[in-house]
Parts: structure tokens; C-alpha cells; sequence
């Protein structure tokens, strides 16, 4: 077996396949739309200068991992597994982490606009990555992830400055054709910079940090703004690449597709920003052969979405960009998972409820609750706390918490079936854990018959699904054809959420 060294040695090397880069170039178009309106396949396939076969053929395929949905008869948008990777990114970002705090800071102090952009060589543009607002009246915030040219404003002339200067990496290259300016924004519109530093980082970013005058600048602030910027710089580069990699694994549904290895390697660089460590080797870790292996990292590569130094990889200028323009979106698990419910109530009929339990506050609330098409359905209430103890939803949860959590709980009576036992509640939680479901009747909602199976986020289990079913239908109910779908429902919303080794899953 290649060692993990030699192995992305070799992968630095334009990749020899293009169909790894023509599935980038696809997602790249599905995140640059992705507030506006869906693409059609025609649309698409024009816009990259592909046939319209091979386009749809991409687009299945992203739809089969869930990096793109279909939004209406043949248009298509960003998918919601892609969402959860972008989102960790985002989340989990060291560099992200200290300019937030850094930029932020600076911005309250000044009452100006601090700026971090970042070179991307994909576009021979750059792009806010973020941004310090200024708590006034008046404010400046750029769309994060929005491409500029470098002949646009004081960055990009910045940018371009030092890139005439500086000999820089071979993947970074300033001599492609230029993007150009965003509609509907003008250079005028873009406060002047009172001062920017522009710096190389060790994961093969070059970023520029910027201080603009939104009116009524304090001159000590100006005085000043260079050294300011030098030191976020500095802040920036000693808190990126140094690698904390813990051990992502990514887990393997059988999947060979290209785009099932592509989403194995966005899972570790995303899951582990701040450097993911290949101690393996890339073929073991994607779970493929070497040559394989090697034809994705060098594509992800070449496109700016991985930069490799050593046996580090890191997230590159592109994956940035797209953690970027989806930054924009409110993340929300319950409504990523959405689809999934919707499918199970299609098929069952029945009302199913998603449960969240929240671990640092030991809570537990649905979030979502899909009526079914059957004539005489529940109601159940969505944003209100509920009692883990007592019903199919709650004890699904609770069989897979610490026993002592069980043992600390207030056992109030709801209802005539409530258990109020603590020794009566341990064997039904232990039968519930061996079986992978739960059952309430009457415990919680009287006449109601209650069906829950957790599911698990990286190894932990963060909620359920449930269905209700009043008491004198649940004779009538084929209960483990209904148990079977809510299974399989609860390892699809695990696996769309996970982001290294699942650890734990139903049964």
C-alpha cells in the first residue's frame, strides 16, 4: 500500500481525468445560485460549455448523494448534504474563528468596516470572507463569497500589486482571464481602505485585510490602522496550519461514484479545517485504489479546493468561496432533513414528528411534524418541551442517554400509562436499545399510540423520528413495515448530518 506521503506527492500533478473537474465546475454553478433561481439542465450545460447529456447525468448523480436537489421539473439547486459540509467548514474554521473575533473587535472600536478577502486564483478575482461590521448608522457589508475582478477597488489593485511582486506557489497563477464586476454594485460604492496588509498563509491562502473609512474616521484610528492590520495578520497566520486533526474517518455506503469519493474527501477537510492529517493514505480513507485516489486530489487540487502541504490538506481558495456565499443561508437540520420526512410520510400515511434533543441543555423539542394523508390524525405541537421519559418519541432518545441521566429524572404521572418506576423506566429502556425502536401508549397523549427510533449524529444520538397513530388503528397498522421505513428514514438523516465515523446507528 502507498504511504500517505508519496501518495499526495504524486496527486499534486494535474489530474489526467476531467470528469472529477467537470462535477467541481457543476457545483461551483449550483452555489453560486444558490439564493437565486434554480438552473435547468439546457441553462446549465450552455453556461459550461458541456452537452446537456452529460450535464444531467452530473446532476443525477449529485441528486443521488443529496449535493443537489431537483427544484421544479428539470431545475436544480445546492442539495442539503452540501449545505452540512459548508456549514462545519464555516463552524469549525480556525481562521474563520479568529477573524470573526479580530474583525469584529476592530470594527466596534473604529466604527468602521474591516474587511478579510482572499485571493482566488480559480477566478483571477477575490472574495469577502468576512466581515466587521461597524455598529452605526451607517454600515458597509459586502456579500461574503461574492467575486470581484482584480482591477475592481482598492483590493483588488492590492491583491494585483503583490502578485506582480511576489513569486507565489505554481497553483496560484495571476495570468488567467478576469472575472467580471458583480451587477448591481459599483467601485464608487466601496468605502475607500484606510490601510491593507495582504499575506501569504501556510494552507496556500492569500488573504488581505483591509480597514475602510465609512465617514468620520478617528485619526489615532488612522494613524494607527497599519499596525492594527499587521498584527490581525499575524494573529491570522500563527492560527492557521498548525494541524489538529483528530481522525475523521469517513464511513462507506457502498458508494463508488465520483461523486460518493469527492464527498469522502469535502467530509474530512471540511469535518477538520484547520489541517486533516492523512495517516493512511488517501486511497484507504476515500476507501478506493490509488490511482483513483489520485485522480481526486489532483482535480480538487487543480481547482483550488484542497491545497496540500506535505501530508496536510487543507481547504483551498474555491472551498472557501463556496462556504462563503452559503454563510449567507440560515442552517437549520430540521429543514435540510425535511425531504426525508416528507418521504416517510408519503409512504406510511402516518404523522411523524422530528425530535431534537439539544445535549447542552439536556432538552428536547419537535421541530417539525408532518400530518398524514390517513383520515384521523394528531396534532402534536411543535417548539415545546418534551418529557424523554414518557412516549415512543422521548424514550427513543433517552434508551441511548447515560443510564444516570434516566435515574436523575422527575418521573411525573401524565397520563394512567406513564411509567413512574425508575426500575420499571431502565428495563423498557434497555428492551428499546436492543430492539432499535420505542413504543408509548397512551403515555404521553392519551389514546395515542407512539413509534420512535432515534437517530445519531456522528455517533451521538441528537433525536428521533416518530410516528402517532390513535390506539384503536394500531391493530390495524402494519407496525414493523412502519418501524422498517422509520429505520431506514433515521440512518439517511444520520448520514446527512454526520461528518466523520457515524459510530452508533439503528439497528
Amino acid at each position: 500500500m502507498p504511504n500517505a506521503s508519496s501518495e499526495i506527492a504524486a496527486s499534486k500533478a494535474p489530474a489526467a481525468t476531467s470528469s472529477h473537474g467537470r462535477l467541481i465546475e457543476v457545483l461551483d454553478a449550483l452555489v453560486r445560485r444558490a439564493d437565486g433561481e434554480a438552473w435547468g439542465v439546457r441553462e446549465l450545460a450552455n453556461d459550461l460549455g458541456e452537452s446537456r447529456s452529460t450535464i444531467n447525468r452530473i446532476l443525477v448523480a449529485l441528486v443521488d448523494r443529496n449535493f443537489a436537489v431537483e427544484d421544479g421539473v428539470g431545475k436544480y439547486r445546492v442539495g442539503p448534504r452540501f449545505k452540512v459540509l459548508m456549514h462545519a467548514l464555516n463552524h469549525r474554521s480556525a481562521l474563520l474563528d479568529t477573524a470573526r473575533h479580530l474583525l469584529d473587535g476592530l470594527a466596534e472600536d473604529a466604527k468602521q468596516a474591516v474587511l478579510l478577502s482572499v485571493y482566488a486564483p480559480h477566478l483571477n478575482g477575490y472574495y469577502v470572507l468576512h466581515c466587521g461590521e461597524a455598529p452605526a448608522t451607517l454600515f458597509f457589508r459586502p456579500k461574503s463569497g461574492n467575486p470581484f475582478p482584480l482591477e475592481f477597488g482598492d483590493i483588488g489593485r492590492a491583491f494585483n500589486e503583490y502578485l506582480r511582486k511576489h513569486s507565489l506557489p505554481d497553483e496560484i497563477s495571476p495570468h488567467q482571464t478576469s472575472i467580471e464586476a458583480p451587477q448591481g454594485i459599483s467601485e464608487s460604492e466601496f468605502p475607500p481602505a484606510v490601510s491593507m496588509v495582504v499575506r501569504q498563509l501556510a494552507p496556500g491562502l492569500l488573504i488581505l485585510v483591509s480597514l475602510h473609512d465609512l465617514g468620520g474616521i478617528d485619526t489615532k484610528v488612522r494613524d494607527s490602522a497599519r499596525a492594527t492590520l499587521n498584527e490581525i495578520a499575524d494573529r491570522l497566520s500563527q492560527t492557521v496550519g498548525v494541524s489538529d486533526s483528530i481522525g475523521c474517518e469517513v464511513v462507506s455506503d457502498g458508494d463508488s461514484s465520483i461523486v460518493a469519493r469527492l464527498e469522502g474527501l469535502l467530509q474530512v477537510v471540511c469535518a477538520e479545517p484547520n489541517g486533516y492529517r492523512c495517516k493512511l493514505g488517501m486511497a484507504a480513507q476515500l476507501q478506493c485504489n490509488a490511482a483513483t485516489a489520485k485522480k481526486i486530489i489532483g482535480s480538487a487540487t487543480l481547482e483550488q479546493v484542497i491545497h496540500i502541504d506535505g501530508q496536510v490538506i487543507y481547504p483551498g481558495a474555491r472551498l472557501y468561496q463556496w462556504a462563503a456565499l452559503l454563510s449567507n443561508e440560515t442552517y437549520s437540520p430540521v429543514k435540510l432533513c425535511k425531504a426525508i420526512v416528507d418521504s416517510l410520510v408519503k409512504e406510511t400515511g402516518e404523522t411523524i414528528a422530528y425530535l431534537s434533543f439539544d445535549g447542552t441543555t439536556s432538552k428536547a423539542q419537535f421541530l417539525e411534524v408532518i400530518q398524514g394523508w390517513r383520515p384521523i390524525q394528531y396534532k402534536l405541537e411543535i417548539g415545546v418541551d418534551v418529557p424523554l421519559y414518557a412516549g415512543g418519541a422521548g424514550k427513543a432518545v433517552l434508551a441511548h442517554l447515560p443510564a444516570d441521566f434516566a435515574d436523575r429524572l422527575k418521573l411525573e404521572k401524565l397520563t394512567e400509562a406513564t411509567i413512574t418506576s425508575h426500575s420499571k423506566l431502565r428495563a423498557d429502556l434497555k428492551s428499546i436499545r436492543e430492539r432499535g425502536w420505542s413504543m408509548g401508549d397512551g403515555e404521553r397523549v392519551i389514546g395515542a399510540f407512539g413509534i420512535g427510533v432515534p437517530f445519531f449524529i456522528d455517533g451521538q444520538v441528537a433525536g428521533s423520528i416518530s410516528a402517532t397513530i390513535p390506539q384503536y388503528r394500531k391493530e390495524d397498522c402494519d407496525v414493523p413495515s412502519l418501524i422498517e421505513n422509520m429505520k431506514q428514514a433515521s440512518r439517511r438523516i444520520g448520514h446527512l448530518l454526520s461528518l466523520g465515523r457515524m459510530g452508533r446507528v439503528v439497528p
